[in-house]
């Protein structure tokens, strides 16, 4: 009786695995699409300090906040997109490969 429970509860075990191991891998991707963003706004923000300088200097042309942010989101919204994306896309076909190889595995019935 207790043996045949136990496939049942190592395919249980293996579904609650899988579960957390999408929600991981979205978590990573959706922490890893704000770190990039982040860092582009950060980085514009810092261009538009610079050319801000260089103008006062009499070194270069005026620039407008709007002008420059506007690019550098537009550019870290890209960035971030593709690149958490591409994580997220990795991470969970890893996760349909590791359960289609433990499906087959598995004990028959159990699946």
């Amino acid at each position: 009786m207790g043996r045949s429970r136990q496939p049942e509860a190592i395919a249980r075990r293996w579904i609650i695995a899988r579960r957390a191991a999408v929600a991981l891998w979205l978590a990573f991707g959706f922490v890893l699409w704000n770190v990039v963003f982040d860092a582009s706004v950060i980085l514009g923000g810092r261009d538009y300090l610079t050319r801000q300088i260089l103008h006062q200097q009499g070194k270069g042309p005026g620039a407008t906040i709007h002008g420059v942010m506007d690019e550098a989101v537009a550019r870290g919204a890209r960035m971030a997109t593709a690149i958490g994306g591409s994580v997220c896309a990795v991470g969970l076909t890893l996760v349909w490969v590791a359960g289609r190889r433990r499906v087959r595995s598995l004990p028959s019935g159990t699946e």
